[in-house]
């Protein structure tokens, strides 16, 4: 391994220790490789006095420098690889649990018919640890539904989700227009005849909401202000599939897409109801970094997702 390698182990782990444990080596050994470059550099490239580990401005440039050459390496050797002509390599995709649970499935199936040799593994995380991952190579694609950043990253939508209103059966209001799970998947809210409902009608309502750093959140609260609400919170919950479940126990309404109403486990504990708002459509899309050569693979994957059929 490189003197970067190893400075690059100790920035992840933030720690001499754990980074030898990693590297199999000596902590004693370590500490030498990563003094004899801070002396060629002239310059400290971690902070020594905190724990964990911090980086001097000097060290926050060298680990910037490595990263571009990592990516260099990388794309060099998908580069010659391709030009190999090899059906052979590896994708690594991120995605959300949602999207990962309800769009990778038909994905990658239809992917892997027509390139069986290309080896797949997908990381689940949050959006802003996704795209920290596209953007320092570790992840080759991201699929997701919140908002993307056009200058770092090309982008392609291949479904739009509809976000409904749940309310569990013993809160829905009985003069209202609302629908059933059944009524949803046969696309009935998706008419023009559907009938959206004043989200005013349910500001007294307990709510269960998806945390901050959730594309949801931003949405739902953006919605309740606009509206004028403050909602009543009883939980705040990381996963649209655990807000589904848990107002299906009457534990109090949310905001679920009706791609995840189709295809979750039927019930008949909630009402479903339409609201009339721009931001209650989300387009689900998959993102590459720009100015990076993108190996085969990953343009076939572009390719497949481009001919995606919604569900």
């Amino acid at each position: 391994m490189t003197g970067m390698e190893y400075v690059y182990t100790i920035y992840e782990e933030k720690s001499f220790s754990a980074a030898a444990k990693k590297l199999y080596m000596t902590q004693p050994a370590l500490s030498a490789a990563v003094k004899k470059i801070e002396g060629e550099l002239g310059l400290p490239i971690f902070d020594r006095s905190h724990s964990p580990l911090r980086l001097t401005d000097a060290g926050q440039a060298y680990i910037e420098a490595t990263e571009k050459i990592f990516q260099i390496q990388k794309n060099l050797h998908r580069y010659i690889t391709d030009l190999a002509e090899l059906e052979s390599g590896s994708l690594v995709i991120g995605g959300t649990n949602f999207v990962t649970a309800c769009f990778l499935p038909r994905l990658i199936k239809s992917f892997n018919e027509q390139h069986p040799n290309i080896n797949i593994s997908v990381i689940e995380s949050s959006s802003a640890e996704l795209f920290a991952g596209l953007k320092q190579g570790s992840i080759d694609i991201v699929i997701d539904s919140g908002e993307c950043n056009i200058k770092e990253f090309e982008s392609l939508t291949f479904f739009t989700d509809r976000i409904m209103l749940a309310v569990p059966q013993d809160y829905a209001p009985a003069n209202l227009k609302s629908f059933s799970r059944q009524e949803i998947i046969a696309g009935k809210h998706l008419q023009p005849s559907g009938e959206a409902v004043d989200l005013q009608q349910f500001r007294e309502l307990p709510f269960l909401l998806l945390g901050k750093g959730n594309d949801m959140y931003r949405r739902t609260m953006a919605l309740f202000r606009e509206a004028g609400i403050t909602p009543q919170v009883r939980l705040y919950l990381n996963q649209l599939m655990t807000a589904y479940h848990m107002a299906a126990t009457g534990l109090g309404a949310t905001l679920l897409t009706d791609t995840l109403i189709r295809m979750a486990a039927p019930n008949d504990h909630l009402r479903y109801y339409l609201l009339n708002h721009p931001l209650m459509q989300r387009e689900i899309f998959i993102a590459i970094p720009r100015s990076v050569y993108h190996p085969k693979a990953i343009q076939a994957f572009w390719n497949n997702v481009a001919q995606f059929d919604q569900p």
